[in-house]
């Protein structure tokens, strides 16, 4: 089954990305399977095991160069300027506080330092409940105000792609329906595509709006619409090689 995982692997083939970020790392079940030249991990408390450190460096031997930053990822994008400077990360995912603002803000940080060509993915766009897409502070105030809570907190991510898609008309923005949702941005040449809700109207959406208008507020596509981005992709890093 397609998931984050395997997209992001076969991005970093098709494209040759040698940099990789992930903006919430947790237990490293996602950023220690990656096989990429240079990994870098943000999370403000890893809770990677040092039995599965162990194990994915002998499955994935690139492991071995990875570098963590045990930090916000506010902290990380205005301490680390320099070095997002020298290595520019070519393949983003974004996974970390599902909150419309620190989701959007991630994005947005990662687009400032982003190299050519680059591609940025969100976990966790598509709420297929009310209760996981409860708007909480984290996680643990999820947990504490939802009745029944059976491990699924997506969050309000949803609203940061509404947002992109309506304020930055610079950006491609969609959303595949697998694996909680995985949104996917890129630049492209400016472009209207029918939504341009105002930021004050985005905050104030409800899930039942989402509920009513889940096709066109994330531009959502089938899993298989994937072949076809990746083919994009794949097409425009062949011209840029020719130009």
């Amino acid at each position: 089954m397609l998931n984050r995982i395997k997209m992001i692997q076969r991005l970093i083939n098709v494209t040759g990305a040698k940099n990789y970020l992930e903006i919430g790392v947790n237990n490293g079940a996602c950023f220690l399977r990656v096989r990429a030249q240079n990994k870098v991990g943000v999370d403000p408390a890893f809770t990677i095991a040092k039995g599965r450190k162990l194990k994915y460096f002998i499955k994935n031997p690139t492991n071995i160069q990875n570098r963590y930053f045990e930090q916000t990822s506010d902290d990380f994008f205005a301490e680390q300027r320099g070095f997002l400077r020298a290595e520019k990360p070519q393949i983003v995912l974004v996974d970390g506080l599902h909150t419309y603002e620190q989701s959007l803000r991630d994005v947005l940080n990662s687009l400032a330092v982003l190299d050519n060509g680059g591609v940025i993915l969100m976990h966790d766009c598509n709420p297929l409940t009310e209760a996981a897409a409860y708007p909480a502070d984290s996680i643990d105030h999820a947990k504490a105000e939802l009745s029944g809570y059976d491990g699924i907190w997506n969050g309000d991510v949803w609203k940061a792609v509404v947002h992109l898609r309506s304020l930055h008309p610079d950006l491609e923005v969609f959303v595949l329906d697998c694996d909680h949702g995985v949104g996917f941005v890129r630049r492209r040449i400016p472009i209207r595509d029918g939504l341009s809700l105002s930021e004050e109207e985005i905050r104030n959406l409800s899930y039942d709006d989402l509920i009513q208008h889940r096709t066109r507020f994330l531009n959502l596509k089938p899993c298989d619409y994937f072949e076809q981005f990746l083919d994009e992709v794949r097409r425009g890093r062949l011209a840029a090689e020719a130009a």
